[in-house]
């Protein structure tokens, strides 16, 4: 969903801070405890898609960007030096960090929530963490070019998604239509365990209502030998 956000962003204008809030409202979610964990994750996105879109200059742009960049280092004198202390700095808590979530399996986007019948139908999982459901999603999305031409943001649903989204969904209600098709473990085993107890306390009546009959039963039979 970051790769979604970016790619439709002005990147002169789109933050971290905004990427974050956005994703907030999409999966219906308080953020605010993984806020450095989502950064590293938006940071990163950011860089490949830079990347990716670097590899798609034209030859003659690229040329005249590394005379540009000569030009500037010529000036500039020991930028370089400088721009690789900067960088080495900035690469140490990021691997920290990456390694924290690795560490943590109930970080928010590593913990595995339950699908709904008819999304395990689709992606062929019991469980999976959120940001996987989405990632799915998209994949598929992508690979059958379900997007609108005229309107990126809209999805043109196939029998295969309907069942969950409808004919059709926008790539900002299409996460809060996934949330109600994802169940967090601690729930579902809430639910099941009082779903045990009702049908307990059901029988246990059921089989106190045949003990009184039996004793109704035994007492008229007692009362008529006695006439």
């Amino acid at each position: 969903m970051i790769d979604a956000i970016l790619s439709v962003s002005d990147p002169n204008e789109i933050s971290v801070k905004r990427i974050r809030a956005a994703l907030q409202e999409l999966f219906a979610v308080e953020l605010h405890n993984e806020k450095k964990e989502i950064k590293v994750l938006i940071l990163d996105r950011f860089h490949r898609l830079q990347d990716k879109q670097a590899k798609t200059l034209s030859k003659e742009e690229l040329t005249k960007r590394d005379a540009e960049l000569a030009s500037k280092l010529a000036k500039e004198g020991n930028t370089r030096q400088k721009r690789t202390r900067k960088k080495e700095v900035a690469e140490k808590p990021r691997k920290k960090r990456r390694a924290a979530n690795n560490e943590n399996p109930n970080s928010f986007h590593l913990r595995n929530v339950i699908l709904s019948s008819d999304l395990q139908k689709f992606l062929g999982k019991e469980q999976l963490p959120r940001t996987q459901v989405v990632k799915a999603v998209w994949d598929y999305i992508k690979q059958h070019n379900l997007q609108n031409p005229e309107d990126r943001r809209e999805i043109l649903c196939d029998e295969t998604m309907q069942p969950i989204f409808g004919k059709k969904v926008t790539m900002f209600s299409m996460n809060k239509v996934l949330s109600k098709h994802l169940f967090n473990p601690s729930d579902v085993a809430n639910n099941s365990a009082q779903q045990e107890k009702n049908t307990s306390v059901e029988e246990l009546s059921v089989d106190d209502n045949a003990v009184d009959e039996e004793l109704n039963e035994s007492e008229d039979f007692e009362v008529s030998e006695g006439d």
